[in-house]
């Protein structure tokens, strides 16, 4: 069942971070955050994700299982141990291609908070995002 996105439930100025390989869908996700105000940043692998969070942690990560090099779940790892080093809590969606049982199961166990299906129902990823950061802000 598809929840139902209210744009007023997304906080004013949040921060996303999306992690994908493919180019296409680092550009489709950045232009529809934009529609509702989302600042984006992007990277296409492992390495640059860590890089990125190293300068400044989003309110929000958005990572595709499937990428260059190391994976996803590399990545959620990582995320882990900074979250651990800065003493932040980072929520995280799995919007990824990595679509049966086994693999929202091995994602969510992993760390993600949320595992989401492409191709992306975008009232889903949208009210994920917005209860997401919700429930992380005091």
């Amino acid at each position: 069942m598809t929840a139902m996105f209210d744009a007023a439930s997304l906080r004013s100025g949040l921060r996303v971070l999306v992690v994908d390989g493919h180019a296409d869908s680092r550009v489709l996700l950045t232009n529809l955050f934009e529609l509702y105000g989302v600042e984006t940043t992007t990277a296409t692998c492992v390495h640059e994700a860590i890089a990125s969070l190293h300068q400044a942690f989003p309110d929000l990560l958005i990572s595709e299982l499937l990428l260059p090099g190391e994976d996803g779940y590399a990545l959620i790892s990582q995320v882990k141990v900074l979250e651990a080093m800065y003493q932040v809590q980072l929520p995280t969606i799995a919007l990824t291609v990595c679509t049966t049982e086994h693999d929202q199961i091995h994602a969510l166990t992993a760390g993600f908070c949320r595992h989401l299906a492409k191709p992306l129902d975008i009232d889903e990823l949208m009210a994920t995002m917005a209860g997401l950061t919700a429930q992380a802000k005091v």
